[in-house]
C-alpha cells in the first residue's frame, strides 16, 4: 500500500458520481449523509476514495474509513485536514459525535470524552479540559439558596410566551438560570434573539441569562448520521442533553429545578419533556411543566409568531411579543429580517 499516494481533496457531493461513492462508504461504515455539512474532504488512492469527513459549525461528522485502509494512514490525514480547515476558519475549540466503537480512534487522534450514552453516543472534543474550563467560569455566576431554577431556551424570537415562563420561574424560585441555546439554526441570529430575552427581561431581579455554548445541546443542531434507528434520535439526543446538564451544569450552579413548556403541538418538544421528567430527578432535579400562555384561547408560540411575519401579517405580532421584540422588528436590522424570513418561504413554495 504506497501512503505516498494518497491525495487529500475538497469534494463536491452535489455531483452524482463523487456523493455515490460518499454514500457507499459511509453505508460500509453503518452511517448515512449528513445533508447539513458545509464542506467535506476525502482522501483518495489514486482515483479510489478511501476516507471521507465533513464539517458543521465546530463539530466533524460523517467520518468513515474504506475497511481496507482501517489502521493505516488514512483516518489520521484525514482528521488532520479537517482539523486544519477548521482552524483556518477560527474554530479552535471542536467537537464531534461518534459511536462508542469508534471511540478508541478518536482519542488515538487527540480527541477527548465529554459525555458517552452507553451503546448510542459519545461526545468528544479537542481539548482536555474544555469542560472544566467551561464549568469553572460558569460557577463565578453561582447563586446561593434553596430554590434555584434553570429554563433552556430557543427564543426564535422572544414572545410573551417565553416572557409568561420566565415570570413564573423566577417568581416561584430564590434564583433563575435562563440558558439561550447558541446554535445559530434558528431564524433569529443567535446575538439578536440574546438581545431580546435581555431587553424583554430586564425588569426581573433574580434572573441570570446564559450563553447556551456547546455543553447544551439543540435537537437541531444534534446529529443524527451514526444512529442506525432514526426513531431512537430524540430519546439518545435528551439522554445526553440531559446528562450533560444533571451531571455538570446543575451541581455547577446548585440548580435544583428546571421549567419547561407545555408543548401541546409539537410531538417533538413534548417528548423531550416527557424525558427529562424521567431522566432529571435522578441528579436531585424536579421539573416542572408550566402550561402555555394563552391569547383568546390560542396558544403563543414563537413558530406562529415567525409564520405571521413570513405572511406579512406584521399586525398580527404585536400582540403575541413583548414591546421589545415588537420595537426590534420596526428596526432596519429587524426588516432585513423580515424580508429575508420572506424570502424563504417563498422559496419553499
Amino acid at each position: 500500500m504506497m501512503f505516498s499516494d494518497f491525495q487529500v481533496n475538497q469534494i463536491d457531493i452535489s455531483e452524482k458520481k463523487i456523493r455515490e461513492e460518499v454514500i457507499k462508504l459511509l453505508q460500509q461504515n453503518d452511517l448515512s449523509i449528513d445533508t447539513s455539512l458545509e464542506l467535506m474532504i476525502g482522501v483518495f488512492d489514486a482515483e479510489k476514495l478511501i476516507a471521507t469527513g465533513g464539517i458543521k459549525a465546530n463539530t466533524l461528522r460523517c467520518i468513515a474509513v474504506d475497511k481496507k485502509y482501517q489502521g493505516g494512514k488514512a483516518l489520521n490525514m484525514l482528521m488532520s485536514e479537517l482539523i486544519k480547515l477548521q482552524y483556518r476558519r477560527n474554530i479552535n475549540d471542536i467537537f464531534l459525535f461518534t459511536k462508542p466503537s469508534a471511540k478508541n480512534s478518536f482519542e488515538f487522534m487527540g480527541f477527548y470524552v465529554v459525555e458517552e450514552i452507553d451503546g448510542s453516543v459519545v461526545l468528544m472534543e479537542n481539548r482536555p479540559h474544555g469542560l472544566k474550563e467551561y464549568l469553572t467560569n460558569l460557577s463565578k455566576l453561582r447563586v446561593e439558596g434553596n430554590k434555584i431554577s434553570a429554563i433552556v431556551m430557543n427564543g426564535n424570537p422572544f414572545t410573551l410566551g417565553h416572557r409568561y415562563l420566565i415570570e413564573r420561574a423566577a417568581r416561584e424560585s430564590d434564583h433563575l438560570h435562563v440558558f439561550v441555546l447558541s446554535s445559530e439554526e434558528s431564524t433569529f441570529p443567535y446575538e439578536v434573539r440574546m438581545n431580546l430575552i435581555n431587553e424583554g427581561t430586564k425588569d426581573i431581579k433574580n434572573l441570570t441569562i446564559h450563553k447556551g455554548g456547546d455543553y447544551i445541546i439543540s435537537n437541531a443542531t444534534f446529529p443524527s448520521y451514526f444512529i442506525k434507528e432514526k426513531s431512537d434520535i430524540l430519546h439518545i439526543h435528551t439522554m445526553l442533553d440531559a446528562k450533560i446538564f444533571g451531571k455538570y451544569i446543575a451541581p455547577c450552579l446548585g440548580i435544583n429545578r428546571r421549567y419547561v413548556g407545555e408543548e401541546p403541538y409539537c410531538e417533538t418538544t413534548n417528548m423531550y419533556n416527557q424525558t427529562l421528567k424521567k431522566l432529571l430527578p435522578k441528579y436531585g432535579i424536579k421539573v416542572i411543566e408550566i402550561s402555555r400562555k394563552t391569547i383568546d384561547d390560542v396558544y403563543i408560540s414563537a413558530s406562529n409568531v415567525r409564520s405571521f411575519i413570513a405572511k406579512g401579517e406584521i399586525d398580527k405580532v404585536k400582540s403575541l411579543v413583548p414591546n421589545s421584540t415588537y420595537s426590534f422588528l420596526t428596526t432596519e436590522e429587524g426588516q432585513q429580517l423580515i424580508n429575508k424570513i420572506k424570502t424563504s418561504l417563498n422559496k419553499r413554495h
